[in-house]
């Protein structure tokens, strides 16, 4: 008897073994594809998270009311990261345990970084919607891959634009930044290659993220007087330090935020209207000749009721890249997945740049930011010229 008994359960054992390695690798029978979602539904960035996965709902929408892919409907299944690394790599064992084709997040680089160890874990593809550390992308993983623009490519478009966009007269920067590796990777790459531009800089100042107030940061940033002032930050921080700005009346010569989660924001454009006509912001957007963008932009404002925060755009784009490489696959295979995603030459999106085609680190190798300005109380994409939508307006030159 005792023998029959450990018989059994030995062949229990092997049976619920096996079923788990089904799920981690193959493609199930059903008639349903599943892709995870992971970002910060709570915390101080509950805003973007939420919008990266309401513009990721809006393409799995879109595409299974045109059949699906391969006979088969999309689903997303959500995880909360709680904003934290922890929270991400929770999530992420969730999702990969929900038999996912493939993971996508996280808006946090903290995240990002363990949501990459664990989809190279397990062999599950990992699409990045927003997370810009430069390092993200350089253990040699093979599962993961970054459709947005990097800390470095961010950096590197401040460093080509500036010297065609400052005066003649400007001479001095100060850079704010939060105090991560996506702020301070920008600002980092900024202060090394400041002398390609003719500009020196004067004062480097860090803070954290979670700041309630950045009150003496600007009192720092009055005394220190720049020229050109270089915000880096999150959309909450860095609405703290507009405010703060625009409260207090302080006027710099220029204000050029580089992947400011807020400045390219039309959440911040809505608060602040043409109190913050002027502001400057290297960062992702949209392509405003893309009819996909159209319908993303329309669709956002019917269902939610506000204009769709910029990050969102690679929520939904995250979601296109991964149907497109399903499609072309033909299978939900993890592995046939991830070799689909490695060879991706895709020309129909709503970016600002050429085909997505990525390098063998997981490299968008075309993605760039755009420079955006504030006019009149909304962004306007002012360079480079093949995406403007206006032209610069500088002080004293009145308002459009």
């Amino acid at each position: 008897m005792k023998r029959l008994i450990c018989v059994l359960l030995c062949f229990a054992l092997c049976a619920g073994l096996m079923f788990s390695l089904t799920g981690c690798g193959e493609e199930e029978s059903s008639d349903v594809i599943r892709i995870g979602s992971i970002h910060p539904l709570t915390g101080s960035m509950a805003y973007e998270g939420q919008a990266l996965v309401n513009s990721q709902k809006i393409a799995i929408d879109r595409i299974n009311e045109a059949g699906g892919i391969n006979g088969k409907k999309l689903e997303l299944k959500v995880v909360d990261s709680l904003g934290t690394a922890g929270g991400a790599a929770t999530a992420a064992q969730k999702l990969i345990n929900m038999n996912v084709c493939a993971l996508t997040g996280t808006y946090t680089s903290g995240s990002a970084q363990v949501v990459s160890r664990t989809a190279e874990k397990f062999s599950v593809p990992f699409v990045v919607t927003v997370a810009a550390s430069e390092t993200l992308l350089t253990n040699g993983y093979k599962y993961s891959f970054r459709i947005q623009p990097s800390t470095v490519t961010f950096s590197q478009n401040f460093i080509e634009y500036i010297p065609s966009i400052k005066t003649d007269d400007m001479k001095t920067v100060a850079i704010i930044y939060e105090d991560s590796n996506y702020g301070a990777g920008i600002a980092g790459y900024i202060e090394k290659n400041i002398e390609k531009t003719g500009l020196e800089i004067i004062g480097m100042i860090p803070y954290s993220a979670s700041a309630s107030t950045l009150s003496s940061e600007v009192t720092k940033l009055v005394a220190l007087s720049p020229d050109i002032l270089i915000p880096v930050g999150y959309y909450s921080d860095q609405n703290l330090l507009a405010k703060e700005i625009i409260d207090r009346d302080v006027t710099f010569p220029m204000i050029m935020g580089v992947a400011n989660g807020a400045f390219s924001d039309a959440k911040f454009t809505d608060t602040y209207g043409t109190a913050a006509d002027g502001f400057f912001d290297i960062n992702y957007r949209y392509n405003p000749n893309s009819d996909e963008a159209d319908y993303l932009l329309n669709k956002y404002r019917e269902l939610y009721g506000e204009e769709i925060p910029v990050c969102a755009i690679y929520g939904y784009e995250s979601i296109m890249v991964i149907a497109d490489a399903l499609r072309r696959a033909g299978t939900a295979d993890h592995e046939a997945l991830r070799e689909a995603l490695a060879q991706i030459n895709m020309t129909d999106h709503l970016l600002p740049q050429n085909e997505i085609l990525f390098d063998e680190a997981g490299e968008n190798i075309n993605s760039a930011g755009v420079l955006i300005q504030i006019q009149n109380g909304k962004q306007v994409i002012v360079y480079p010229k093949e995406y403007a939508e206006g032209e610069i307006i500088r002080k004293g030159e009145g308002k459009e």
